[in-house]
């Protein structure tokens, strides 16, 4: 556990804290010429051999892992450095490091497919599993719901969002789904509070969203928005409140 977090720590020094932006353009540019790349490459060549000066790892399975550590980074970003600088990219380019980093501390501590296997099967609990379907309902199949619930009063309300929309100027106009995300989020984080016993962060949650709905709410001179966009609020919380509770009693049992 040592040696791997001490390899997440190189990592993310070496990708975040000492790559500068000029490397990162120059990779895009020039791909496998690109000194930026190899400059990249030689940073975490040295943080790798710093880990392993450390660990206490037999000299030849450090240097074997230095090396496949260090040009399986190379050889992930020299990929990347063909696609579009877009989130879905940093993150597959993130999980494959990291990936990378498990598989190699995983064959130095000698664990074999029966050792994973029975790891697997441990995290299979009746509690971890409530965790995980708690998340997963306060997700998509709540947004869904909150849909169904608030329909009739959508389809009654569009011919007044249309119009309140072609009045404003572009500027004025939300972000494409962001409703739907901050939905999301939202209720992630009030079931995160829930479990952990945090309620002082709900009330946090609520402060916030109320504060930066204020000025919509006041601005809003249909009474009828208004109770649309605080049904929507609190059945977003009762949800995730309801998961929530349940799973919290499931992980009590």
């Amino acid at each position: 556990m040592e040696l791997l977090l001490l390899l997440l720590a190189a990592h993310f020094i070496g990708d975040f804290y000492l790559q500068p932006l000029q490397w990162v353009e120059c990779r895009y540019q020039n791909h496998f010429k690109s000194p930026g790349l190899w400059k990249h490459f030689g940073v975490h060549l040295a943080l790798y051999v710093v880990v392993f000066v450390i660990a206490p790892i037999a000299v030849v399975k450090a240097l074997v892992a230095v090396a496949v550590l260090a040009f399986a980074h190379l050889i992930t970003d020299y990929w990347k450095s063909y696609r579009r600088p877009i989130l879905r990219y940093f993150l597959i380019d993130q999980v494959i490091h990291i990936a990378t980093i498990g598989a190699v501390c995983l064959w130095l501590a000698e664990v074999n497919l029966a050792d994973i296997k029975a790891f697997l099967m441990g995290m299979l609990s009746s509690q971890n599993i409530a965790i995980a379907l708690a998340y997963l309902l306060v997700g998509k199949p709540a947004s869904v719901f909150i849909a169904m619930a608030l329909k009739r009063h959508t389809e009654s309300l569009k011919p007044a969002l249309e119009s309140s929309a072609q009045q404003q100027d572009n500027k004025a106009v939300g972000l494409a789904s962001a409703g739907a995300w901050i939905g999301y989020i939202e209720r992630f984080l009030t079931l995160s509070f829930v479990l952990m016993g945090q309620f002082t962060g709900i009330g946090f949650l609520v402060a916030t969203k109320t504060i930066f709905r204020f000025g919509d709410l006041t601005n809003s001179k249909d009474m009828k928005l208004t109770e649309y966009m605080m049904l929507g609020t609190l059945l977003s919380f009762a949800i995730a409140l309801s998961v929530g509770w349940v799973a919290a009693r499931i992980l009590l049992a």
